[in-house]
């Protein structure tokens, strides 16, 4: 066998090695977005309770707290032109938002854009804690979605490339 045939070969099993990886890397966002969305709720909540700063500067400091500015739900939130209605505003955000989070998930965050800036301070602390309950089962699940797909997913990556390469040989 030829050089390049080698080198074919054992391209084959690095793609298809890096293609299971990545595959299974969306299991560990999925666990860092939910944790960090549970952590922004916890900021926000305290946030509520003790200052009488307007939602959209609570937004935008959790954004530069949590996540460095980088794309997040509560940026989009902020950037959103739609100022007269909060709700449609965080549910627009929260569908534009290109994440690992399952439709469950996104289910569970848009629930509190159904209360937000509607009630009074102790209305809007019981929705975010409705919402962050939700958001431990959803870690929980996720962290069990995690430990059983991650490797699964890897070692089909590896698995698959040397079958490959095998019935090349």
């Amino acid at each position: 066998m030829s050089i390049l045939k080698y080198i074919d070969l054992i391209l084959i099993v690095v793609v298809s090695s890096y293609i299971g990886i990545s595959k299974s890397k969306k299991f560990s966002k999925r666990v860092l977005e939910l944790k960090n969305l549970k952590n922004s709720l916890n900021i926000f909540k305290t946030k509520i309770e003790f200052t009488y700063e307007p939602i959209r500067e609570i937004f935008l400091e959790i954004s530069k707290i949590v996540y460095d500015d980088k794309e997040n739900i509560f940026k989009i939130f902020c950037d959103n032109k739609n100022v007269e209605n909060i709700t449609v505003s965080w549910n627009e955000s929260v569908q534009s938002l290109n994440s690992n989070l399952s439709f469950e998930d996104k289910e569970i965050i848009s629930m509190l854009g159904k209360m937000l800036g509607k009630t009074d301070k102790s209305g809007q602390i019981s929705e975010i804690e409705l919402v962050s309950n939700f958001l431990d089962k959803q870690i929980n699940d996720a962290e069990e979605m995690k430990t059983k797909n991650e490797k699964l997913y890897k070692t089909l990556g590896v698995l698959g490339g040397l079958t490959i390469a095998i019935i090349l040989i």
